[in-house]
């Protein structure tokens, strides 16, 4: 009797261009996807996430079925239980799985290898397919560097893959970075690109319902419009190429009301839970560029975002943990406030509280609430800089994240979290915190002009937040970066400062901190 495989697909292999099966179907060989009912309770997930993660399995596996091979989709209270209890259900002799992608799926596999060695069943754990760069190469780069700066590695990974190459060695359009071109705000009176929608199909439609009850969750279900299919990703980045991509550079970091994504993609969401191949989406960028249809300028911010930024976030993530989880370089003492799950006062986990007056933070707060996603400035230079300025714990702001974004997974989230988001990590990632007053937010944005609050008062019952917690925080941390090269002119800008604003600011800020409801 041929003795059979088990062949485990976490919740984030859900394509055959991701995940460790074999191509062919095998009669000695088992697909196994989970539902952990443990993993399930450990957050409070956005309900759309779990539902792109739900539907995604079962789309997935009901495609493998079609094509012959033995499925088996099961709920256990671990994945550790699962593997245990199917091994000896099927007699399997041995297990392969992916690498554990986040520290948690890393231990949850040892605790499933102690389980299977009792039973006699091997585990063979095999590297994920889900990245263009292993985590030893990174490691081997990363070996002995003073600064782990992302430029450096993208290079190295534009050249293995030889994306925007020349023949001759030099980068196309003849510059590494074309960051300095795509700087632009939203046109004034240009109108917003309509939320793309892919219509739920009957699979997602019943994951719909059956999250739209669960307790201890976030968000809603109701605008759930994401691919959970391969078919309708590799239809949702043709129309990324065509529609979007084409301007995509110059309003990267742009920031308009109500408009979660602007030109950007969404695509991270598919690529982070296997519906697409990070190099496939890659090419594909590069492809538009050469047959002219799409600038370098855009073709370049986007591939760096995967090329780059993507695979270097991945490795910094393991470079740095287990620290990383509570690395706290500024010593942030506070809860994350109740606004970032209840940014209009409504009822959250059983309080109320007051609504968010700001209007760039409550609405960047409702995108996610509301889709599971704002795109990357939002998230920087909206969220993580005003938790940054107030004080919040980077853990604290972290847990919001990874619970929060369709796209957020622990090896993701964090590092940008504690490391860009909020300089946690003490400048391992970026050399300075990105803080900024609300003049970032009105030059990259229109949220000011419609604001309660004036963005150009630092002080007074109108003055703007942002500005006098960023003079606040350059305040308190004023010894740190003096001398830092990139910090010192905001640092000096205090002394000139009149004493008696110095004080209101400092007294505006606390009182600021101590009006708001905190998690928790």
């Amino acid at each position: 009797m041929t003795a059979t495989t088990l062949a485990f697909v976490a919740p984030w292999e859900c394509s055959r261009a991701v995940a460790n099966i074999p191509r062919e179907p095998r009669e000695d060989v088992v697909v196994v996807l989970l539902e952990s009912v443990a993993k399930g309770a450990s957050l409070p997930w956005h309900r759309q996430k779990l539902v792109l993660i739900l539907s995604a399995m079962r789309h997935f596996a009901a495609s493998l079925e079609k094509a012959g091979h033995r499925v088996v989709l099961r709920k256990a209270p671990t994945y550790a239980e699962g593997l245990a209890t199917l091994a000896q259900e099927f007699g399997a002799t041995r297990v392969v799985a992916t690498e554990g992608r986040e520290q948690d799926m890393v231990d949850e596999l040892e605790r499933a290898r102690t389980q299977l060695d009792a039973l006699g069943v091997s585990l063979v754990l095999r590297e994920d397919r889900g990245f263009l760069a292993t985590r030893e190469e990174f490691a081997t780069w990363a070996r002995g560097r003073k600064e782990h700066r992302m430029e450096w590695f993208y290079r190295e990974m534009r050249r293995k893959h030889n994306i925007l190459m020349e023949p001759d060695g030099t980068p196309s359009g003849g510059d590494w970075n074309f960051d300095a071109d795509n700087r632009k705000p939203w046109p004034k009176g240009r109108e917003v690109p309509p939320l793309w929608r892919t219509e739920p199909d009957a699979i997602t439609r019943e994951q719909m319902e059956r999250v739209r009850g669960w307790s201890n969750r976030w968000g809603t279900v109701d605008t759930f419009a994401l691919p959970v299919s391969r078919a309708d990703a590799k239809a949702w980045l043709e129309r990324f190429i065509v529609e979007r991509l084409p301007e995509f550079g110059p309003y990267e970091d742009a920031l308009v009301h109500g408009a979660p994504d602007l030109l950007h993609s969404s695509l991270s969401s598919l690529i982070n839970v296997g519906l697409l191949h990070p190099l496939e989406v890659v090419k594909r960028a590069e492809r538009a560029y050469r047959e002219g249809h799409v600038p370098i300028a855009s073709a370049e911010g986007f591939i760096r975002q995967i090329l780059g930024w993507r695979e270097y976030i991945r490795g910094m993530y393991w470079h740095l943990m287990p620290g990383l989880r509570t690395a706290n370089a500024l010593n942030a003492p506070l809860p994350l406030p109740q606004w970032f799950w209840a940014p209009d006062g409504e009822a959250y986990n059983g309080t109320t509280g007051g609504a968010c007056e700001m209007r760039c933070l409550s609405d960047t707060i409702r995108q996610v609430r509301d889709y599971g996603r704002t795109h990357h400035i939002g998230r920087l230079m909206v969220q993580c800089n005003f938790a940054t300025m107030l004080g919040v714990q980077p853990a604290a702001l972290s847990r919001w994240f990874w619970a929060g974004f369709t796209d957020a997974y622990e090896w993701v989230e964090l590092p940008n979290v504690a490391g860009m988001g909020t300089w946690g990590d003490g400048g391992a990632l970026a050399s300075k915190p990105y803080v900024a007053s609300g003049a970032y937010v009105n030059r990259m944005s229109n949220y000011c002009g419609g604001c309660r609050y004036n963005v150009k008062q630092r002080t007074g019952p109108d003055a703007c937040p942002m500005n006098f917690l960023y003079w606040d925080f350059m305040d308190r941390h004023r010894e740190r970066f003096a001398k830092h090269p990139r910090m010192r002119m905001m640092t000096k800008h205090l002394d000139g400062m009149d004493a008696d604003e110095l004080v209101q600011i400092r007294t505006q800020a606390q009182q600021f901190r101590e009006s708001l409801s905190y998690d928790g």
